[in-house]
């Protein structure tokens, strides 16, 4: 699946990244996958390209991935999409990024884990979180549910709620998922 793609960036630059990343047209077909990519796809992770098309063993999370991309081109905006179905307590997260020229998209797969002191001291100070509120923010961003969260933080599911309503007016986000996507955009190399 290594090969020449069409935009502009040279996939040797995607092949040094050590992340799974795939170029995709607005059908989820598979025009590059850098090295990390081919070795997850030979090797069985969350993705799969059955006939070079991306997507999962779970149906839902494969419409999802297919809807978002296509949303990404249509409106030139990046998505995220959280793997629902990975069998893991930080499921991994699709990180989907139009391409200039509007006809391919970068899929970057990012593995839901605990977070690195680059991505909390970024959300501090750009910010201004605290540090529970960062580890938060973090936490929502991995897959963890609420509960999850206020069982390992030791508060009531109120506080919590408290705490993420704070959050989120402080990053200017409405929703979660908006939340989440700022947290994987400012993790993710591209």
């Amino acid at each position: 699946m290594q090969g020449e793609m069409n935009s502009q960036m040279p996939p040797s630059v995607l092949d040094r990244i050590g992340v799974p990343i795939f170029v995709v047209g607005k059908d989820a077909q598979v025009r590059y996958a850098n090295a990390a990519a081919s070795a997850m796809l030979s090797n069985g992770g969350p993705l799969r390209a059955v006939e070079n098309v991306l997507g999962t063993d779970y149906p839902p999370d494969s419409q999802r991935l297919k809807s978002a991309i296509a949303h990404s081109l249509a409106a030139g905006e990046s998505q995220v999409v959280l793997m629902k179905d990975s069998g893991t307590r930080h499921p991994p997260i699709a990180v989907i990024a139009p391409l200039s020229g509007g006809g391919e998209a970068l899929v970057l797969l990012r593995q839901g884990s605990s977070s690195s002191v680059a991505l909390v001291n970024a959300l501090r100070q750009l910010f201004r979180l605290s540090p529970a509120e960062a580890a938060i923010a973090i936490a929502l961003a991995t897959g963890a549910d609420l509960q999850e969260i206020a069982e390992e933080r030791s508060v009531k599911l109120n506080t919590l709620r408290s705490q993420i309503a704070s959050i989120m007016a402080k990053t200017n986000t409405r929703r979660q998922a908006e939340l989440v996507a700022l947290v994987a955009r400012l993790e993710s190399p591209v």
